[in-house]
């Protein structure tokens, strides 16, 4: 049933069921704390989850793809609270310097549960995001940094046709959790991968 209302929602916008319009950078990810790598060249693209108009609130996204030692990792953010549990809940936001970005759902990491969460400056439009990390309380720990390179001229979905995913594309060190959780999500971007593609 996930699979058909993720598959019709794609089909009725012609895009993604969520986060359908997106603009693609490329950036520099500096970190060094497991299980981030020292240093990548990342895939970044920056949405809103409804597609709202400019200046609209939004659930607004940041998604990576981070190469490791162990495989691709699809790391995707939503803004959301920072607290232990308001950082299991979307949050509607019109700016990207009021977002906090976080995984929403925890990984399980090393026998541990973990968040991750940007932190954009101040700006516009970010050009740097601080990385930071949590476990089961609410302390966030810096553990990376992020720094996007200048918009050159494709930008936009069509000319960068990546597909993230954060159930198939990822290191098998990190586990998305809760598992009933993960599963949903994954019908939920077949469906969404069925509908963008008119299958």
């Amino acid at each position: 049933m996930l699979t058909t209302v993720f598959r019709l929602l794609a089909k009725t916008r012609g895009a993604r069921a969520l986060h359908p319009r997106g603009v693609w950078r490329t950036g520099e990810l500096r970190g060094g704390v497991p299980p981030f790598p020292a240093e990548a060249t990342v895939t970044v693209r920056l949405s809103k989850g409804a597609g709202t108009r400019p200046g609209w609130p939004d659930v607004l996204g940041l998604a990576l793809r981070v190469p490791t030692e162990s495989g691709d990792w699809d790391l995707l953010l939503s803004s959301t609270g920072t607290g232990r549990w308001s950082r299991l809940v979307p949050r509607f936001v019109r700016r990207w310097r009021d977002a906090r970005l976080g995984t929403l759902a925890p990984y399980r990491y090393r026998g541990e549960l973990v968040w991750f969460m940007a932190v954009p400056d101040d700006r516009e439009v970010p050009v740097r995001f601080a990385v930071h990390r949590s476990g089961g309380d609410t302390g966030w720990q810096r553990v990376a940094e992020l720094t996007l390179h200048p918009l050159g001229p494709h930008a936009r979905d069509d000319d960068v046709p990546v597909a993230f995913d954060p159930v198939r594309t990822r290191p098998a060190e990190l586990e998305l959790a809760p598992r009933w959780l993960a599963v949903a999500r994954e019908k939920a971007y077949e469906g969404s991968r069925r509908g963008h593609r008119g299958s």
